[in-house]
């Protein structure tokens, strides 16, 4: 797992740093390939957790389970690094365009750094999960003491986090864009491609919020009730404060200003607009999850009637 840790950080270090030149011109890896760095700062993510809670003896899986899990999220990062060294997004939006997609780009040693420590990170993990060690370190979660079970709150907020992930990011459209790229006629969007960093930051909330009702669910939640609705709650409400930056920001470039692309009208779909409604419910569900477990205040002492002796 040191090996891995070792990976993880030249794996933060890497996004930092251009991966590529056009013509001239460097591409960073954060905005240059967006998915790609996301994976990177997941993989990297997950192999520090994994470490750090070996180390402090708190894991929710075995030992060979955690190794694993390290380990198959740094084979994803070294798989998509790989290929966008092979075909650079630079042209080309979607995936399969070809090996010619990004011929004019250049791949810089920051690249390599990534591919290496993603390599690292995924063999350090496995070489952990396949070990004696592992195979003989038995689960040791932390579980609260006071425990909710499954509430209705708690399903509405996963219903929630599920909805304000599917709706905006799958087969939905979110944005209508005229004038993309010069063309006449009108395109549709929807945000995996288009918001990639958005897309990755609502996914992974919406993977935080259902571990956690499944966990209370099972009533093996690492928190206690009060504690469990409020993380729900800061977790949706970042989603959701993301998800409306997005609404008033679309990622296309508009006559009056612009980010990216330089296209005409933009109009936001409905998917969009469902997806921060989801996370708005994902939101007041766990708020009212927690203020119904809250502890009855007790009276104050002085206000307890006096009795006097008979």
């Amino acid at each position: 797992m040191w090996l891995a840790l070792g990976g993880a950080a030249l794996q933060l270090v890497s996004v930092t740093l251009n991966f590529y030149t056009l013509g001239r011109e460097p591409k960073s890896a954060w905005y240059g390939v967006p998915h790609a760095a996301d994976l990177i700062v997941a993989s990297a993510v997950v192999a520090i957790v994994a470490v750090a809670l070996t180390a402090a003896a708190r894991r929710p899986f075995s030992g060979r389970t955690l190794g694993l899990v390290a380990g198959g999220v740094g084979m994803l990062a070294t798989l998509q690094v790989a290929y966008r060294m092979v075909v650079p997004p630079f042209g080309c939006l979607v995936y399969g365009c070809g090996l010619t997609a990004g011929s004019d780009a250049q791949v810089l040693a920051p690249m390599w750094l990534a591919l290496a420590a993603s390599l690292a990170v995924t063999g350090g993990a496995f070489a952990h999960a396949l070990g004696p060690t592992a195979r003989k370190t038995p689960p040791a979660p932390r579980v609260a003491q006071r425990q909710s079970g499954m509430t209705p709150w708690l399903g509405l907020s996963a219903l929630g986090a599920v909805g304000m992930f599917v709706f905006p990011f799958t087969v939905f459209t979110v944005y209508t864009v005229q004038g993309f790229f010069g063309a006449r006629a009108t395109q549709a969007w929807g945000g995996w491609l288009s918001i990639p960093h958005t897309s990755s930051l609502v996914l992974a909330a919406t993977a935080g919020i259902v571990a956690l009702v499944v966990a209370a669910a099972r009533e093996r939640s690492p928190l206690g009730p009060v504690a469990l609705g409020s993380t729900i709650a800061v977790i949706a409400l970042l989603a959701a404060a993301r998800i409306i930056y997005r609404i008033v920001v679309p990622p296309f470039a508009t006559a009056g200003g612009g980010e990216n692309v330089e296209v005409g009208a933009v109009t936001i779909e409905l998917a969009g607009y469902l997806g921060l409604l989801s996370a708005l419910l994902a939101l007041g569900a766990a708020l009212v999850h927690a203020a119904q477990h809250r502890a009855p205040r007790k009276a104050p002492t002085g206000s307890e009637p006096s009795r006097r002796p008979a």
